[in-house]
Parts: structure tokens; sequence; C-alpha cells
């Protein structure tokens, strides 16, 4: 238990400076510890109302280890369906592989009387490794998309980038990671960087140097946000998102939507390497201001010794 509430305060420390470097300004963070809630007597009676209404079933379809043999996994779906009405949430965003938990909550919550809440869900960012042993950075032929595995924390370090990874660190990773000419499948970790993290920033960032904030009038109001970069040269044609130099022929090119890239690296006009020279840059870009905040904290740098010994995540 006490490791846990290192973790849960690494947790907290790193959250925070990632929505920071987003421009999410702090008054808007607020974290609620589970534990502030699920030991009160109106959590456990709810509790126990789902435990007497699941069957086996159903908890087994929630856990990402579905053949578990520990009772712990299976009671996660619980927690978190509980979560959403002890914390008073609305909507709840999580990603992809959340889509059986999610499912739990929508079902077993007006079974219990709570309204059930909405849920919105991104891609799963790939593994930077094909997962298939037939789909190695050699071959010619771009693996099945049924080989893709996602990002994930439990992985081993040369899988997944993370957040205060150095930027010799990225660089390597990246340019070791398997990446085939022309596989725009979701096997391909480089591409699905690009895709789910890097393009969605590039338009956030075009919207707010056109003033295009949306709803949210504290957005880009944080001063990390001033710092913000663009993804363009300064070559780049107005409405342009994102610049991709050849490294051969020293060539830029810009873009003003995802597709046009996916249709040039498909058609090998945008090679791996100049893929992973675009990543490399923009993923330390986007880095730069989180492991500032890092350096910048004591506070969190005792915490991630206490949460992860060694540095081993």
């Amino acid at each position: 238990m006490p490791l846990v509430k290192h973790r849960l305060s690494y947790y907290r420390q790193l959250t925070t400076a990632v929505l920071k470097s987003l421009g999410v300004s702090p008054e808007q963070i607020t974290h609620i510890d589970e534990s502030s809630y699920a030991y009160t007597e109106a959590f456990i009676q709810e509790f126990h109302k789902l435990i007497v209404m699941m069957r086996r079933t159903d908890a087994h379809c929630t856990s990402e280890v579905a053949e578990t043999e520990m009772l712990s996994p299976l009671l996660c779906c619980i927690h978190q369906t509980l979560g959403e009405v002890f914390t008073g949430m609305d909507i709840q965003f999580g990603g992809l592989d959340q889509y059986d938990l999610f499912a739990h909550s929508a079902t077993f919550l007006p079974l219990i009387n709570h309204k059930p809440r909405e849920h919105i869900m991104n891609n799963m960012v790939p593994s930077l490794k094909y997962t298939s042993p037939s789909s190695s950075p050699s071959s010619s032929a771009p693996p099945s998309p049924t080989s893709t595995s996602k990002m994930s924390s439990s992985h081993a370090s040369d899988r997944k980038i993370e957040f205060l990874d150095s930027p010799a660190i990225v660089h390597q990773k990246v340019s070791e990671a398997d990446c085939n000419p022309g596989d725009i499948t979701n096997s391909n970790g480089v591409l699905g960087i690009l895709r789910d993290i890097i393009w969605p920033i590039a338009e956030m960032r075009f919207e707010r140097l056109h003033r295009a904030v949306g709803y949210n009038l504290l957005e880009g109001k944080n001063p990390i946000s001033q710092e913000e970069e663009s993804f363009i040269f300064p070559s780049a044609p107005k409405g342009s998102i994102i610049s991709i130099s050849d490294l051969i022929t020293g060539e830029e090119r810009h873009y003003s939507s995802y597709d046009e890239v996916e249709r040039d690296y498909a058609d090998g006009t945008i090679s791996p390497n100049d893929l992973k020279n675009l990543v490399i840059s923009a993923l330390n870009q986007l880095l730069r201001p989180i492991r500032k905040i890092y350096h910048e904290s004591e506070e969190w740098q005792i915490v991630d010794e206490l949460a992860y010994p060694g540095g081993v995540y």
C-alpha cells in the first residue's frame, strides 16, 4: 500500500505536468483519490448491490487478463463503474481498451438506480515493435492489422515512449522502432504516434494561433502554452499543419491534413527515416516542458524514486 500511495502521488504530478504542457490552466485540474470514498458506507452498500447482480462472466469480460485466477482484477470493473457515481462525473474519457469497462457501467448503473454516464474513447497508440514474428522491419510486406498491440506501461522499454525519456532516449527508441515502408496499418507505432498524438496537438496549436480556442475561455492562458512551437517550417504555405523534410534530397513537404501524410507514406514519397525524423523532433518538442517541470520540482523527483525505485517503470 505505501508503494501504491507513492505512485498515486507520482501520477498526480505527471498528469498535471502533461495537462499544463497542453495549455490547461492549473485551476482547471482536480484530482480525486479513490480512497476518499471507497471506504465509506455508501460506497460499500453500492458495491455489494453490484456483487449480488453480477455473474463471474460479467467481471471476466472487463478484465485485460480474462483468464486470471486472482479475484482482485475482477473487482476493478465495480470500482471503475462506481467511481463514475462517487466522483460526480458526467463523462468518462479513456482508450478503446476501456470499452468493456464502459459497457459494464452502462449496463449496471441503471440497475442500481444511477443514471448512465457518457463515454468517449480514443485510439490506442501502437507499440514501437511489431508483435507478429513475421512482421520484421526488413519485411517488404506490411504486417497484418491483427498483429498490433497498444503501447503499454507494462511493455519493455524499447516498445514505449515514457513522458520523462531524455531526448537521446526518444531518438534511440524511435530510430530502432519497427516501421516498414508503406505500412499504414495500425501496427505501425511510429505512424500511430504521428496520427494519434502529434497531429491532433499540431491542429490544436494551429487553431490557437488563429485564436480559434472553442468554448474554453481559459485555454492557452497557461504560461507554458506561450512557449509552444509550431510543427511547420518557415517556408510552409498558409494553412499548413506539419512540415516534413526529405533527409536525402532536403526537399520540404507541407501538409494541411493527416490523410495527405498517410497517402504519401503509403506510396513511398515519405520514407520511414523521414517519418522517424519528424516524430523524434516533434516528440522531443512536446516532452520538453514536461521534463522542465520535472527537473524544477524536487517533490516530483523524490516521489519518482519512491514510486519507481531505480527508474524501473
